[in-house]
């Protein structure tokens, strides 16, 4: 065995292999040209170099390493200039000249004082120039300094647009361009109008379509400014809607609208014809004749310009939803005309050729007609374009133009309708939403209803919100039409439960708005017999709910609905009214006992009690127990009054809250243990911090919890904030050896942003915040420990604050969790380590800032999730503007979904899951705050517990 292994070594190490040679890479090496040395990017320095410089390619390389930003003294302004034109008149590369008058620019816009002086510059350097490329760069530089120069009475304005005239003469498109440009942004008001706009007709036909396009830009720029357009151009524009380029198209696109709105009632003359009309119709008729453009970029704005144009006649409005020319749309000539044109035509009949006797105005349409065949049914053209830009504007256009318009509104509304079915998302939402605007004008048939009433089968939630939202506002013609909306949405709903609130909403807006086709169908929707007492309906049944809503709130409107109403109704209605009061109505029912219901507090009786308990507490006596008792008596009044009286809820709710802060603060101070904290016990100790982080949660509730707040009151809040934070800032001095640095920065930030704002607001601070100012301006270095010892005394001989005044306008933010519902028997299982997706519904009111809303969730072993949602997943709770509760704030309908993972769990546990704010403003002060720790939330609800129970993998072969 030994003989053979040392047989097999020694051939291995005998063994000889062949390695072809490899190509060996060719090594490339990289030049870099460095810079010249002592040079830095600083413009005085490299300019002062360009003499240096022994070729163009390394004069132009040193230009281009000057930032963008030019940091440059204004002293050196003069000379960097100077050396500038030098270097430029000396060059012969057009690069590097173009170059320079870009720096030129640059240097004039981050100095305005010197634009005029450059400009001037820039005129004397392109004057003997004839390079194209540097003409225009030199144009674009005058057009843009320009604008930072003042006109005087020297007419530096009028001087620019006397140089730009000359070079218009240059061959070249750029030049021309930027020299139209300067001529309509710069031409004095008082310029002899008409011969300027002749000169610049002048080059409506130029061989260059952007010479074309920026002439007619250019006499917008003029009208945009105040100037008069001369009507007489109308001919040249509306030829111009026949060129070969798109650019030129939609420009004289603009240009024959704002002639149309601007001289709506003038007269011309048809072409091929001796009849006028109006300009307004002309130009309608054009700019329909737009929508049929090859290029998707103009029938887009085509169809967004229709919708602008509200003073175009019935006739041409109608035109636009057919197809076929109208009959009143062509010109009639009369018996004589016709004759006569017979009689001197010198020819008859022959009989020979079929229909050669027709009347002439049968044959052609397009010469003698009002408008042009293209342009007929331009909105059909429109909404059935290939492309969901062009749809989308017709619609919009549409609606826009039928809101103004009754009679429109009545003939678009089938073409409205049909857009339901298009196959865009988008495009559908905006049709539904363009009906619902439209919907005072029109009363749906019961055939165009049926097919609305399809639509509510789309997949997308959206979409079916938004038919829920449409058909509220709608009116209906039948009972046969109300009763297949109801049953057609009471089987959607069995098909979608989670439409439940939007149609609740839908069906509260129906009853409220057909109260006599309601009371009809009463009996069968209830099932009320004459006879026969039938079964009691289920009131936890959604069915049954939406019925009862419909019929509740269509007797408020109607007498005769309430006595028809059997005893168990009425107990549902008494259940409903509790649970639901935003969808039933209040009715002045009487009970068994013949009581009426009575109606809840008026708000003058709610005010005047806010300001009784607010006059008892500013009365009280100093005593500090005699005064806490008076606190906690005044916070659960007003916390009782928030509950009975909704329209001083928030009012109620703040000033409890404030009264609360002010509780937490009396109590601590009260104790004196905040003076020297680290003598204390450890659960003292412990009891003094929660107390003092109760406080601050407090504080920020009151500063980010309540819309609708004065001024005045933005202040007491914040100046009460700032006792808080004095307080805190004295316990961790006091009270441990961890570094105070950062809570003391912060502090000392809050009160000079509080200074800014006392002042800029002119409100007088309260006795704590100006003995704060007095005694921190007299500190030489505002050290943690020298702060804190200013503040000791400050606290204790300081009052608390008084109470702001009732403002019945204050709003507390709330959040109410919609799904999930908390009351779910069984719990949600998914795969243990996988993702599983939980459905999320909350509405959201009277937010301040949307942006800091985020979910969270809480795991049974006390880890935390925060999810920020996306801004798609936020949608307005309120879609009616007239309401004036829906424009206070932020109201926010958040629909998302949340995604829950964890490990195995032996059984079945409750996640929390809750919306809350993001306060990172009060993260500042933290000690020890990194970017891995958790921010400080506020919630803005109860957490809604799902059960959720992760099971094992399994193991299959």
């Amino acid at each position: 065995m030994a003989a053979l292994l040392k047989k097999r070594a020694l051939a291995e190490y005998s063994q000889t292999i062949t390695q072809e040679s490899a190509t060996i890479p060719i090594k490339k090496l990289k030049l870099v040209k460095k810079p010249l040395p002592g040079i830095n990017n600083s413009l005085p320095t490299v300019v002062s170099h360009l003499e240096d410089c022994k070729s163009t390619n390394e004069a132009l390389i040193l230009l281009l390493s000057i930032p963008d930003r030019l940091e440059v003294d204004v002293a050196d302004i003069p000379e960097v200039i100077k050396k500038l034109s030098e270097h430029f008149k000396n060059e012969a590369e057009s690069a590097v000249r173009v170059k320079i008058l870009m720096i030129l620019s640059d240097i004039g816009r981050e100095n305005p004082a010197e634009s005029a002086n450059i400009i001037e510059e820039t005129i004397m350097l392109i004057k003997n120039d004839h390079s194209h490329k540097v003409l225009a760069q030199g144009m674009k530089t005058i057009l843009k300094l320009g604008k930072l120069v003042t006109d005087t009475v020297s007419g530096f304005h009028q001087k620019l647009v006397e140089v730009a005239k000359n070079y218009l003469k240059d061959a070249n498109h750029a030049v021309k361009c930027r020299c139209l440009e300067i001529i309509g942004s710069y031409s004095p008001l008082c310029t002899d109008q008409d011969k300027l706009f002749h000169h610049i007709s002048s080059y409506f036909n130029n061989d260059d379509a952007r010479v074309r396009s920026q002439a007619f830009q250019t006499i917008i720029l003029l009208y945009d400014r105040g100037f008069k357009v001369n009507p007489s151009i109308y001919v040249y524009v509306s030829d111009a809607l026949k060129d070969d380029y798109e650019v030129v198209r939609s420009v004289a696109l603009k240009l024959i609208w704002i002639l149309g709105n601007a001289y709506p009632d003038n007269e011309i003359v048809v072409p091929g014809s001796v009849l006028e009309i109006r300009l307004i119709d002309d130009a309608f008729g054009k700019i329909c004749n737009g929508v049929t453009d090859l290029s998707m970029q103009v029938r887009t704005l085509a169809a967004k310009l229709l919708g602008t144009m509200k003073l175009v006649s019935v006739k041409f409005l109608n035109q636009t939803l057919d197809k076929k020319l109208m009959s009143n749309m062509r010109r009639k000539r009369t018996a004589h005309e016709l004759a006569w044109e017979n009689v001197t035509s010198g020819e008859w009949a022959s009989g020979k050729k079929w229909a050669d006797d027709a009347p002439k105005e049968l044959l052609d349409a397009d010469n003698i007609s009002l408008m042009s065949s293209g342009a007929c049914g331009a909105f059909v053209h429109g909404l059935e374009d290939e492309y969901l830009e062009v749809r989308s504007a017709a619609v919009e256009s549409l609606c826009q133009l039928s809101i103004s318009n009754p009679q429109f509104s009545n003939m678009a509304l089938d073409f409205m309708v049909d857009m339901f079915n298009d196959e865009i998302e988008d495009v559908r939402l905006k049709a539904i939403d363009s009906l619902r605007l439209i919907s005072e004008h029109i009363i749906l048939r019961d055939d165009q209803l049926e097919t609305i009433l399809g639509a509510l089968e789309d997949f997308s939630q959206e979409v079916r919100e938004g038919l829920h939202r449409m058909l509220a506002t709608c009116k209906m013609s039948t009972t046969v039409g109300l009763k297949l909306c109801v049953e057609k949405l009471l089987d959607n709903l069995k098909k979608y439960p989670q439409d439940k609130r939007s149609t609740y909403r839908c069906l509260q807006n129906i009853g409220s708005q057909h109260p006599f086709l309601v009371e009809t169908l009463v009996p069968l929707f209830l099932n009320i017999h004459p006879f026969l007492d039938m079964a009691e309906p289920d009131v936890e049944n959604p069915h049954y709910i939406c019925l009862l809503i419909l019929i509740l709130n269509a007797a408020k409107h109607s007498l005769t609905i309430t006595p028809i109403l059997e005893a168990h109704t009425l107990r549902h209605y008494a259940y409903l009214r509790d649970t639901m009061p935003q969808f039933v109505p209040l009715l002045n029912l009487s009970d068994s006992n013949c009581n009426i219901i009575s109606t809840p507090l008026s708000v003058p009786e709610s005010l005047a009690f806010l300001n009784n308990v607010i006059a008892n507490l500013d009365q009280a006596e100093n005593m500090t127990r005699i005064h806490i008792s008076l606190l906690q008596t005044a916070k659960e009044q007003l916390n009782r009054l928030s509950d009975m009286d909704l329209i001083v809820s928030g009012t109620a709710q703040f000033i409890a809250l404030y009264i609360g802060a002010q509780l937490q603060i009396l109590q601590i101070l009260d104790g004196g243990f905040w003076v020297n904290p680290a003598t204390l016990a450890t659960q003292q100790q412990n009891t003094l911090k929660t107390n003092i982080n109760t406080l601050l949660e407090y504080c920020l509730k009151l500063q980010f919890f309540f819309v609708g707040l004065s001024p005045a009151e933005q202040c007491a809040v914040k100046q009460f904030r700032l006792r808080a934070l004095a307080l805190n800032l004295v316990y961790i001095v006091k009270g441990s050896n961890a570094s105070a640095l950062a809570p003391c920065h912060h502090f000392l930030t809050a009160v000079e942003e509080m200074q800014k704002e006392l002042s800029h607001s002119n409100i007088q601070p309260d006795g704590f915040t100006s003995m704060v100012f007095r005694d921190l301006s007299q500190l030489e270095e505002p050290k943690p420990g020298a702060v804190a010892r200013v503040l000791i005394p400050i606290l204790l001989e300081s009052k608390i604050g008084s109470i702001p005044r009732p403002n019945i306008n204050i709003r507390m933010s709330s959040a109410q969790i919609i799904e999930p519902s908390g009351q779910a028997d069984t719990s949600l299982k998914f795969t243990a380590g996988l993702i599983m997706s939980v459905p999320f519904e909350a509405e959201l009111k009277y937010l301040i800032d949307p942006n800091r809303i985020r979910l969270k969730v809480k795991y049974p072993d006390q880890k935390m999730q925060v999810i920020l949602p996306r801004p798609q997943h936020l949608k307005p709770l309120h879609y009616d503007t007239s309401n004036k509760e829906s424009q206070i704030g932020h109201n926010i309908r958040l629909l998302s979904s949340v995604l829950i993972s964890h490990q195995v769990w032996s059984e079945a546990c409750n996640v929390d899951v809750n919306v809350a704010i993001c306060i990172p403003e009060a993260d500042i002060g933290k000690r020890k705050f990194g970017p891995d720790s958790t921010p400080t939330m506020l919630d803005l609800c109860p957490p809604v517990k799902v059960s959720i129970a992760p099971k094992p993998i399994k193991k299959t072969l």
